[in-house]
C-alpha cells in the first residue's frame, strides 16, 4: 500500500474511527487502525465486534493498493505530531509501514490487513429511513439521560427506535423514569429496534449540527446502520422485547399544572448547591394555588423557594423527587413553558408540552415517608 494525503484530513478520519476501537482487547488486531486503499479510494476502520465505523472516501493520491492494520494509539500519536500537512504512508508485503513528513520518517510494524475482522453486511434489510442529523441529534440527546446502566436489564441499556407510520419514536428507560420523543418522516408500515446506547453517543457526537444534512437508518433484525456524510457506523442491535411504556402515559391525572421552564430549572438546579449528596440530591414540592413551592434540607443547609404556576386542575400536593431526575428533564424541554401532571404523592410526574405532542417524560417520586 501507498498513499499520500492532507494531515488534517487523516487527523480528523483517525478521530471517527477511534471511537470503535476497543481500550482493552484479547485480539491485537482490534486495537488497531485498519487502512484500506482500493479501487474506490482510501478509508480508515475501527471495529471492536459490537460497533464498527468506517470514513467514506478520503481524499488522497492512491499510489499503490493494499490493507495493514496499524496500533491505534501508536498511528494517532504519529500523525498528530509529524511537521508538515502532507503524509505519505507507505507499507510493503511484510506489513512494515513507513509514515513521513517533510524530514520525519517513523517505521513501525503493522498486522495483515486481510486478517482485520471487517464488520457484517446488513443481509435482509427490514427497513430504511432518513432524517434531518440536527433533529436525531437532539432526540438522542434529549432522552439518552434515561438509558439504565444495570447490566441486570440489557434491553434497557439501549433505545426503542420505533417506526410507525412516517413517525420515528425514540424511547429510553431506566426504570426511574421513561424519556420519549418523537417526530415526523417518511416511513412506511411499522418497525422496532434497540439501539445500544454507546452506539447513540458516539453517533450524537459524530452528527453535525446542520438540519439541512441527512443521516439514512438502514437495519437488519440484528444490525443497524447510520450512513452520515463522513462515515458510516453500523451496530449490533440488543435482543428481547421492550418494555411497554405507553400504559404508563394513560390515565386521568388528579392535579395538572403549567409552569415557566426556565424559571424550574434554575431553582432546581439551586436547590442542588445544598445537597449532601450530588447524585440524589432531594426535594419536596408543595404544589397550593398559584405556587410551587420547593424545599431542601440538608445537613449543609434549607433552601425554600417559591415558583409561580398556572394549576389549571386539582388543588394541592405535597411530593418528593430526586432533583437531579427533574433536573435533566427540563434540559432537554425546548419549549417556554411546559406541563406537570399528577395523579397521588406515591404516583410519577409526567412532563408534556402545552400545546404540541412531541415529547413525554415520566419520572418516579421517592416513596413519601
Amino acid at each position: 500500500m501507498h498513499i499520500e494525503c492532507s494531515k488534517t484530513n487523516l487527523v480528523n478520519a483517525i478521530n471517527m474511527v477511534n471511537k470503535a476501537v476497543p481500550s482493552r482487547s484479547t485480539m491485537e488486531i482490534l486495537s488497531c487502525i485498519l487502512l484500506i486503499a482500493d479501487r474506490d479510494g482510501f478509508r480508515l476502520v475501527g471495529n471492536d465486534l459490537k460497533l464498527s465505523i468506517e470514513t467514506s472516501d478520503i481524499e488522497a493520491e492512491v499510489y499503490e493498493k493494499g490493507r495493514v492494520a496499524l496500533d491505534a494509539r501508536i498511528f494517532s500519536d504519529i500523525i498528530r505530531n509529524l511537521p508538515t500537512e502532507y503524509v505519505t504512508v507507505k507499507a510493503d508485503e511484510k506489513f512494515n509501514c513507513a509514515i513521513t513528513s517533510g524530514k520525519s520518517v517513523f517505521n513501525i510494524k503493522g498486522l495483515d490487513g486481510e486478517q482485520y475482522p471487517m464488520p457484517e453486511a446488513l443481509t435482509r434489510n427490514i427497513g430504511e429511513a432518513e432524517i434531518s442529523s440536527l433533529v436525531l441529534k437532539n432526540m438522542i440527546r434529549n432522552t439518552i439521560f434515561s438509558v439504565s446502566v444495570e447490566e441486570n436489564r440489557p434491553i434497557l441499556t439501549g433505545e426503542l427506535l420505533k417506526f410507525d407510520d412516517n413517525e420515528l419514536h425514540i424511547v429510553a428507560i431506566d426504570g426511574y423514569r421513561v424519556s420519549w420523543r418523537k417526530t415526523g418522516i417518511k416511513y412506511e408500515g411499522y418497525n422496532e429496534i434497540v439501539v445500544p446506547a454507546k452506539t447513540l453517543n458516539e453517533i450524537c457526537r459524530l452528527l453535525p449540527d446542520d438540519e439541512k444534512e441527512n443521516v439514512k437508518i438502514v437495519f437488519s433484525s440484528m444490525h443497524v446502520m447510520f450512513i452520515l456524510d463522513k462515515c458510516k457506523v453500523v451496530s449490533r442491535l440488543l435482543d428481547g422485547d421492550f418494555l411497554n411504556y405507553e400504559n404508563l402515559f394513560t390515565g386521568e391525572q388528579s392535579l395538572v399544572m403549567t409552569v415557566d421552564t426556565q424559571q424550574l430549572l434554575t431553582a432546581l438546579s439551586r436547590s442542588v448547591i445544598i445537597s449532601d449528596d450530588s447524585r440524589k440530591p432531594e426535594i419536596t414540592l408543595t404544589v397550593k394555588d398559584r405556587f410551587m413551592n420547593i424545599y431542601s434540607n440538608t445537613s449543609i443547609g434549607t433552601l425554600n423557594e417559591d415558583v409561580p404556576i398556572n394549576l389549571e386542575k386539582g388543588d394541592e400536593l405535597v411530593i418528593r423527587f430526586n432533583a437531579r431526575y427533574l433536573i435533566d428533564i427540563m434540559n432537554a424541554v425546548d419549549e417556554e413553558y411546559v406541563k406537570l401532571s399528577f395523579k397521588t404523592n406515591k404516583s410519577p410526574c409526567i412532563a408534556e408540552p402545552v400545546t404540541a405532542d412531541n415529547f413525554k417524560y415520566l419520572v418516579l417520586p421517592i416513596n413519601p415517608r
